[in-house]
């Protein structure tokens, strides 16, 4: 399964891929979960030529003249774009040309994981884009909105790994007065230090550590992250996760499950 990934940042890299390959093991195919520990076995992700193994979205006219792309302007299927329609169409159109430079190892699937950033146009922008290119697009198109940043997904999975830990939790949640484990759409506040900045309370409640990240979304049960991501965009991205590998690996029968 050939992947190539939109993202910001090598963080959301990381985070994407991680959730790819926990989806990927709650198939429960045996050959899939016996040849995840050598994951190459089952994916590859796309690399952009320029050290990366994903897109920068800030990147993409590099890119697109890299790959001779030629940048469609004008509206989408008659109507208007919106906050990220342009941005993602450029994506969509790299990605079929990165499709047709390889045709022994066409593109199974895109993903774009784009922070809403507090502007929730930036969802159907991006929809808009997505609508019209799977009217030519041989590939799937699988698009997450963190709400309002990447560090919400993040906090859906953070559970005190220790007494040290649990104090700090304890500690945010009676600042708070609510839960930013449970609650981490309601940190909007895009000042740095302030109390509910949400990059400042996952610094505190991880040390700034980021193994101690990855084990937010490689450690807990999926359910979990699907139960508390229902207000970041988690729970929507996990579910296209799941119906996406359905049809990749058409012999599994994709449900969510806790794995």
């Amino acid at each position: 399964m050939k992947l190539v990934a939109f993202c910001e940042a090598p963080a959301d890299f990381r985070l994407a891929s991680g959730l790819v390959d926990r989806v990927l093991r709650a198939s429960g195919l045996p050959w899939v979960i016996d040849n995840l520990e050598t994951p190459e076995v089952i994916r590859s992700w796309q690399p952009d030529g320029f050290g990366q193994p994903y897109f920068d979205v800030h990147d993409l006219n590099r890119y697109a003249d890299q790959l001779g792309v030629r940048t469609r302007r004008g509206h989408f299927n008659g109507q208007p774009g919106r906050p990220g329609s342009a941005m993602a169409r450029k994506a969509f159109l790299i990605a079929r040309a990165l499709h047709k430079q390889h045709p022994g190892e066409p593109l199974d699937a895109v993903i774009l994981l784009w922070d809403t950033d507090q502007d929730p146009a930036r969802c159907d922008g991006v929809a808009t884009a997505r609508n019209e290119a799977r009217s030519w697009a041989p590939f799937q198109i699988l698009c997450g909105f963190p709400d309002p940043e990447r560090e919400a997904w993040v906090l859906a999975g953070f559970e005190p790994g220790d007494a040290i830990e649990q104090q700090r939790l304890d500690e945010l949640r009676q600042a708070l007065q609510f839960s930013p484990v449970h609650d981490a759409a309601r940190l909007r506040d895009k000042t740095r230090g302030a109390p509910r900045n949400i990059k400042r309370v996952l610094g505190i409640l991880t040390n700034e550590n980021l193994d101690r990240e990855a084990r937010c979304w490689l450690e807990p049960p999926l359910e979990t992250l699907r139960a508390r991501g229902g207000d970041t965009g988690l729970t929507a991205f996990l579910d296209e996760l799941f119906a996406a590998v359905g049809h990749l690996l058409p012999s599994a029968a994709m449900t969510p499950r806790s794995s």
